[in-house]
């Protein structure tokens, strides 16, 4: 039958299970995996699509045809799906990655795409089916965990569930997903900081700086709800200061998605002639995030800029060293 058995052990060793992990997640006896492999014994046909889809190849490619098609053919459907978040075409970059989803249900980055692009589809409340697309999520998000022993997605997944639980109004289980998460004084960031060398540290500053920044500015926003508006507009107003003291040229880059967004909240708790001042500015910003496009970044993913010494795609090309910080124009993954 081809090469069939060599192919199923190439490709579950390539994948990083073993034996008894693959046939946990495709219902079957180790025993059964072991001869298939060893062409003691063959699958059942009717097995085939399901191994080639746990796999993430064809019946043909499992069968032994070439598999460099098929990886064109998954690469230009992200490059599809990254397009229509750019374009802020959510049904569209959802409907591509379920087509992924469909080929390749064990592919990590075709599940992360899947957990996103379903969140997003529940938080928008697209087609009057919240809980629909958000059961979906946390549902690929459980898979996902089944398959990644990588500690950084493995907090993404986890994360992405308890913020769905959230959106679905189970606030026992949101708490009980968050506390899986480690706190920020188990990040790398604070780690970093006793295990660098000093030239290694310094390297590493701007990309841990950028990564407290984010996290400072979703702080402050979510402090202020409830505050007199005379305390809500105090700390807006330090917003700006804050990005001006970390970027000591002003080029703020994907930042200045934030920093609009605080004009329009300064403005809408300013006097007319402050407002108009401060609508300016976050006009301003605005154009400046929008005029300032990353070539081939999904403008999907978070917005932490890695060093050189974090794993993970970097950006495609080196963004302007700029003060303190180095200023990404668009959020990366």
């Amino acid at each position: 039958m081809f090469n069939l058995s060599e192919n199923l052990k190439a490709l579950r060793v390539s994948r990083g299970f073993t034996q008894e992990q693959a046939a946990e997640l495709l219902g079957v006896s180790k025993q059964s995996v072991s001869r298939w492999e060893n062409g003691v014994t063959h699958p059942d046909i009717t097995l085939l699509p399901v191994l080639a889809s746990f796999y993430e190849t064809t019946v043909d490619e499992l069968l032994g045809s070439s598999r460099e098609k098929t990886e064109k053919e998954k690469e230009l459907v992200f490059q599809k799906r990254h397009q229509a978040h750019h374009e802020g075409n959510l049904r569209e970059a959802y409907d591509l990655s379920q087509q992924l989803y469909d080929r390749f249900p064990n592919d990590r980055a075709v599940l992360n795409c899947v957990m996103r692009d379903s969140y997003l589809m529940g938080f928008h409340d697209m087609d009057g089916k919240r809980q629909a697309y958000l059961e979906r999520s946390v549902a690929v998000s459980r898979r996902f965990l089944l398959l990644t022993e990588d500690m950084e997605e493995r907090c993404r997944a986890i994360g992405n569930v308890a913020v769905c639980y959230k959106l679905l109004g189970d606030y026992e289980q949101a708490l009980a997903w968050l506390n899986k998460l480690p706190s920020m004084w188990s990040s790398i960031e604070n780690a970093a900081l006793s295990v660098y060398d000093r030239e290694t540290l310094k390297d590493d500053v701007p990309c841990s700086l950028d990564a407290v920044l984010h996290l400072l500015y979703r702080l402050i926003h979510a402090s202020i709800d409830d505050r007199p508006q005379a305390e809500q507009l105090a700390v807006l107003q330090k917003i700006p200061v804050l990005f001006e003291l970390l970027f000591e040229q002003g080029d703020y880059g994907f930042y200045n998605a934030f920093l609009a967004e605080t004009y329009m909240k300064i403005a809408a708790l300013s006097e007319d002639a402050e407002a108009k001042e401060m609508l300016a500015r976050a006009q301003g910003c605005a154009e400046n995030f929008a005029g300032k496009p990353t070539p081939g970044t999904p403008p999907c993913c978070s917005a932490t800029i890695r060093s050189p010494l974090r794993s993970g795609p970097q950006h495609p090309e080196k963004p302007k060293e700029n003060g303190w910080l180095t200023a990404s124009t668009k959020m990366t993954g």
